[in-house]
C-alpha cells in the first residue's frame, strides 16, 4: 500500500536444527506499512499493561482506612498495631502477621481491608471470605497460587465453618503454604485464641497462633449501633 519494494532475504539457521527444516528460511523485510501496523500493536500492549489491576477488596471494603476507623480506648492497641504492621510491612522477612479478633462489628474487617488499601499499591494483596471461599472449594477448582504468592492475603471471618476433616485440611494448605514462603497473613475471626482450635482444628489454630500478632478488639456492635428497637408490648 505504501509503495515501498519488499526485499526476499535468505537466512541460516543460527543453529543446528532437523535436517528436514532446511539449512534456513527466507524471510521478507518489512515496509513502512507493516512497521506502523507493527507500532501501533506495540502501542496497544503497552496501553493494556498500564491499566491499573483490578482492586483486590471488595466494593464495601474499598475505602476503608486507618483515618475513617472509630479509634477508642478498646480499640486503640488494635489500631495502632495494625497500622504499624501495614507501614512497616518492607521489614517483615518472616511471614508473621495478624489475627484481629473480637465480637462482631468491632471493626477487625475494617482494620484487615485498610491494611490491604494502604499496601495495594505497591504489593500484590488478596482477600477471601473464608465461608465463600471454601463453598467455592466445595463446587470448583478454585487456583491456588493467587492465595499463596500474594505478598498479603487477608482471610476474613475464619472459624465460621465446622472444623471437619476436609475443611481442615484446605486451610492447612493455605496456612502452611504461606508460612512456608515467608508470606505474612492477616486473619479476622469472632473466635477468641482458646475457641480457634475446636473451630478450624489444632494443626491449623497451632500454626496460626504460633505465627501471628495477636490483636483483640473490644467494644459496641457498630453496625446496630444506630437501630432503634421498638419497646417490648406488655
Amino acid at each position: 500500500m505504501c509503495g515501498e519494494v519488499r526485499h526476499k532475504i535468505y537466512k541460516s539457521h543460527p543453529l543446528p536444527v532437523p535436517a528436514s527444516l532446511g539449512r534456513g528460511l527466507w524471510l521478507v523485510t518489512d515496509c513502512a506499512c507493516i512497521k506502523q501496523q507493527r507500532e501501533q500493536e506495540r502501542e496497544n500492549r503497552e496501553r493494556l499493561l498500564a491499566i491499573p489491576a483490578s482492586h483486590p477488596l471488595p466494593l464495601a471494603l474499598q475505602a476503608k482506612s486507618f483515618d475513617g476507623f472509630q479509634v477508642t480506648e478498646l480499640n486503640r492497641h488494635a489500631f495502632e498495631s495494625s497500622r504499624s504492621f501495614a507501614r512497616n510491612f518492607d521489614r517483615i522477612d518472616n511471614g508473621r502477621g495478624i489475627i484481629l479478633t473480637g465480637p462482631s462489628g468491632t471493626g477487625k474487617t475494617h482494620l484487615a481491608a485498610a491494611i490491604a488499601n494502604e499496601l495495594r499499591d505497591k504489593y500484590s494483596v488478596a482477600f477471601v471470605y473464608v465461608p465463600t471461599l471454601l463453598e467455592q472449594m466445595r463446587t470448583s477448582n478454585v487456583p491456588l497460587e493467587p492465595l499463596l504468592n500474594a505478598d498479603l492475603l487477608i482471610m476474613d471471618d475464619l472459624g465460621t465453618d465446622r472444623a471437619t476433616d476436609w475443611v481442615v485440611e484446605r486451610l492447612l494448605i493455605i496456612v502452611d503454604g504461606r508460612l512456608n514462603n515467608l508470606k505474612p497473613t492477616v486473619f479476622t475471626t469472632n473466635y477468641g485464641l482458646h475457641d480457634l482450635d475446636a473451630r478450624v482444628g489444632m494443626r491449623v489454630a497451632s500454626r496460626i497462633i504460633g505465627s501471628n500478632l495477636h490483636l483483640f478488639l473490644k467494644g459496641i456492635d457498630y453496625r446496630t449501633r444506630h437501630v432503634k428497637y421498638a419497646p417490648k408490648l406488655p
